[in-house]
């Protein structure tokens, strides 16, 4: 559903971009003969999500015949880790789909499958960040650099589509508007719903570092401090071109990730809901259980 995309997708781009490359290690990397000419190709065709997000920035660097066969592999057995969680992504998305047709939001009911999706996000917490250091020691300088280069270019795409689906409050959001019939003063009401959320986000001025401060029950940022740590993501990508990474200092805490994307999620909701008619929230839960089925999971911002 475009529209509960739009209210989390500020959640997944920086979530997702520091998980993908938080990876360490030190790498020698043997040279280059003819024999093993590098190319480039997809990567993990058939992955989807966080996986699906490294193997297209891997589709943009020329790799040697082993070296994909073992990225590949790497993808398919990221892809079997992370499978067993669209379930519980999905009963949670399904619990709130039935309570936006109610007209309610209920966290106490929806924090169980909450705890069960982050009890699953830190299962594969320690096979995902193997992965990703051996993902590191597979590629020499260069492809790092290549791959950095093709990830942060998917970072940039993500934000300006962030920033259109926020552009005059509605952005790609119209059809949406349509598809609901919302009235010229429903549309302003929930334009104005969506900053109130984004300008509580932000808190203590610290920029949206004040989300992520919340989600891990610590107090939002300075003002220098939230401007530093809106480049946080930008940082941790480009660490992955260094030959040694620090896991400890760059990997994010899956819990608080997965914490502050539900909040995000519930609290726009309860801010919306009650401008909506009953016709109305009975489509936009269709719509998430639509997404659930679908296997999308960005409402999670995962």
């Amino acid at each position: 559903m475009k529209l509960v995309r739009s209210i989390a997708f500020s959640l997944s781009v920086a979530g997702i971009s520091v998980a993908a490359v938080a990876c360490g290690g030190s790498v020698e990397h043997s040279p280059q003969t003819s024999a093993s000419a590098a190319t480039k190709a997809p990567i993990g065709t058939n992955t989807h999500g966080f996986v699906k997000l490294v193997g297209d920035a891997l589709g943009e660097v020329p790799l040697r015949p082993e070296q994909r066969t073992e990225i590949e592999k790497l993808a398919s057995e990221a892809q079997a880790r992370h499978a067993p969680m669209a379930d519980a992504h999905k009963d949670l998305m399904l619990a709130f789909a039935d309570q936006l047709e109610k007209g309610s939001i209920d966290k106490t009911a929806l924090q169980p499958k909450l705890d069960k999706v982050k009890a699953d996000l830190e299962k594969i917490r320690a096979d995902d960040r193997a992965a990703l250091t051996k993902l590191h020691g597979l590629l020499d300088a260069e492809q790092r650099n290549a791959f950095v280069d093709a990830l942060e270019k998917q970072m940039k795409g993500k934000r300006g589509e962030r920033a259109e689906h926020m552009k005059g409050g509605f952005g790609k959001l119209k059809q949406l508007a349509d598809d609901l019939k919302l009235t010229d003063d429903q549309r302003t009401q929930i334009r104005e719903a969506m900053r109130e959320a984004h300008k509580e986000g932000r808190g203590h001025k610290g920029g949206n570092e004040g989300w992520r401060h919340r989600a891990r029950g610590e107090h939002g940022p300075s003002h220098a401090e939230g401007k530093r740590g809106g480049h946080h993501g930008k940082r941790a990508i480009e660490a992955f071109r260094e030959e040694k990474l620090d896991l400890d200092k760059l990997a994010p805490a899956h819990g608080a990730q997965a914490r502050f994307g539900a909040d995000r999620m519930t609290g726009l909701a309860e801010k919306i809901l009650p401008i909506l008619t009953p016709e109305q929230r009975k489509i936009a839960a269709d719509k998430v259980r639509s997404m659930a089925a679908s296997g999308d999971a960005t409402l999670l911002g995962h």
